[in-house]
């Protein structure tokens, strides 16, 4: 996003005593009560694994698991094979569902939401935990499956335009601009309290304070661990050396009420942003019905085929957790994301205008008026009025903005007498588009204002893709980089012992 734009927005919120709508549209998706899975973790400070996890729909409200014992690596994994089975039967395992993922296409679509970023990586500190746990115990395979399904999570969480995996402070962001610095919108509690926090500017200010005073993320605030918890998990400690039954259930008592009331509060405050936005009287932009459905395609085929494959007997290839194995892998995955990227950009930004006014400010497109048609509309001249230097240029394609299909093809640009000559590439009228689908030649597109966007090439970047991870034969360099160069000993044809560096084995 443009800076200068984020500021004057910024500046606009704060002079309005509140935060402000971005867009006349709702850029988030969000499924029924019971399709939504929200998540809360709370970890002992300097620990990777939970402490205690909230975990429902927000139909059914939370359910709360805690340990005594953050560290204690028995109990967590205990914890842990409870919890996973909510979480494989949310997204449809087979294992654990009747349905299965197999019908990704007409099932409705599943959604985790979390109160914030960190809670995001703790996805990935499960799937480093579980995935490929050697553990000896009988539920290992449940554990496995949560660390899969954590790993897929966690990889779709950053893959742009996704709709899966949603982090409630960035879907706040998405939907408002808030007057505050950008480093305080990390706290959730903090963008609650500018959003209800009253009707005026101090009270909302006040509030958002009051709130941020308090940690969301998954570690406590340091004081509440330090004087409240440590001593009654040494307590507890203490009574499980000396064997002492009762004292370990009385002190896991305390401990679970302490951290039931922080987890709680974490499950409810994004129970109350999957409202806000529910609620928000702004239409939805309906360019998510494809984003929604290429998430749903996107978990079936890195997680949900995979674990079909699983059920039926065979061993899948389940992506490392740490790696792309191969400079080849990483590269395609880069320009996969690139790809992703456009193409998010591309179906959003035709539903909203601000999304719009963004595009026009990074130059990605002009604001023009039709003035002469052509004969037969083969052939348009236009004059545009912003930005002032686009980066539009000849040869580049242009589509008019709320009617992706309707694309130009710029002939020639005069920056200096600011026109533009355009040639259609459709012919026929299309009707869903109304006043900008008629055909190329009618007569009213003369004297017509338009926003004509440059189209993504993300077509070429998924191309780019399938390149760079495409194996070119024993001389690719990404293959000879696998390796440090390194030294051997071979046989030249006469017997005698030569050495041959690794680009000249691959050769021979």
């Amino acid at each position: 996003m443009n800076a200068s734009l984020e500021t004057i927005r910024r500046l606009e919120a704060w002079h309005a005593g509140k935060p402000i709508e971005r867009g006349e549209v709702v850029n988030v998706h969000v499924s029924d009560d019971e399709d939504v899975l929200i998540v809360a973790f709370v970890r002992m400070g300097g620990e990777s694994r939970p402490w205690g996890v909230a975990i429902g729909t927000k139909a059914d409200g939370p359910t709360i698991f805690t340990v005594p014992e953050g560290r204690n690596r028995q109990l967590v994994g205990d914890m842990m094979v409870t919890v996973a089975r909510i979480f494989l039967a949310h997204f449809r395992h087979p294992g654990w569902s009747e349905n299965g993922p197999a019908g990704y296409e007409v099932d409705p679509f599943r959604q985790v939401w979390l109160p914030g970023p960190t809670h995001v990586e703790m996805l990935h500190h499960l799937a480093a935990a579980y995935a490929r746990t050697r553990w000896e115990r009988d539920d290992v395979e449940t554990l496995r499956a949560l660390g899969n399904l954590c790993n897929a999570l966690f990889i779709e969480s950053q893959r742009p335009g996704q709709q899966t995996v949603v982090s409630a402070t960035a879907a706040l962001r998405t939907c408002w601009t808030f007057p505050t610095a950008p480093i305080r919108q990390g706290h959730l509690g903090h963008l609650l309290g500018w959003l209800n926090g009253g009707r005026s500017r101090r009270t909302r200010l006040e509030a958002a304070r009051a709130a941020e005073k308090g940690s969301v993320a998954t570690v406590l605030n340091p004081d509440d661990e330090r004087k409240v918890l440590a001593p009654l998990v040494e307590k507890w400690s203490e009574a499980r050396r000396d064997k002492d039954d009762k004292g370990m259930v009385r002190e896991a008592r305390k401990i679970d009420s302490v951290l039931r009331e922080h987890l709680v509060a974490r499950w409810e405050a994004v129970a109350k942003t999957v409202d806000q936005i529910a609620t928000d009287p702004r239409p939805f932009n309906e360019g998510l019905l494809a984003l929604v459905a290429q998430s749903a395609t996107s978990m079936y085929y890195a997680w949900g085929q995979r674990t079909l494959r699983e059920e039926a007997g065979e061993e899948p290839y389940w992506p490392n957790v740490f790696t792309d194995n191969s400079a080849r892998t990483a590269g395609a995955a880069y320009q996969r994301r690139v790809a992703e990227d456009e193409k998010a950009r591309h179906h959003l930004v035709h539903g909203d205008r601000e999304l719009q006014r963004e595009e026009l400010a990074k130059g990605r497109g002009v604001i023009c008026k039709i003035t002469n048609i052509g004969v037969a509309g083969k052939t348009w001249n236009a004059s545009f009025s912003y930005p002032d230097l686009p980066t539009v240029k000849e040869g580049d394609e242009v589509v008019i903005a709320g009617a992706p299909d309707n694309k130009l093809d710029v002939v020639a640009i005069d920056l200096d007498t600011r026109t533009l000559v355009l040639s259609a590439t459709w012919t026929r009228a299309k009707a869903r588009y109304g006043d900008l689908g008629l055909p190329p030649s009618d007569p009213k597109w003369r004297g017509k204002s338009l926003v004509l966007l440059k189209s993504p090439a993300y077509g070429l970047s998924e191309r780019k893709a399938n390149v760079a991870g495409r194996l070119f034969g024993d001389d690719d360099i990404v293959t000879l980089l696998v390796n440090p160069r390194r030294r051997h000993a071979a046989h030249d044809e006469e017997g005698s012992v030569v050495e041959l560096s690794t680009a000249e084995e691959a050769r021979s």
